[in-house]
């Protein structure tokens, strides 16, 4: 849940004009847009991490898709 609480963090403070535009992929995109949080944080929030760290982020994002896909 650290990680997870980190990278929600990240989403917020990424919340800044940027002359990028990354769009992230897949179930990242989904609970993006599931929650109602900006795409463009969430994909800046999610590659803020190492590769071992996003395994980490992609199982908590998968279980809340899950659980509120009911």
């Amino acid at each position: 849940m650290k990680v997870f609480d980190v990278f929600l963090r990240n989403c917020v403070r990424y919340d800044i004009k940027w002359s990028i535009t990354p769009y992230p992929k897949s179930k990242i995109r989904d609970f993006a847009i599931k929650y109602g949080l900006g795409q463009k944080r969430i994909a800046l929030g999610y590659y803020s991490f190492e590769d071992d760290e996003r395994f980490l982020i992609d199982g908590i994002i998968e279980g809340f898709l899950i659980k509120t896909s009911y």
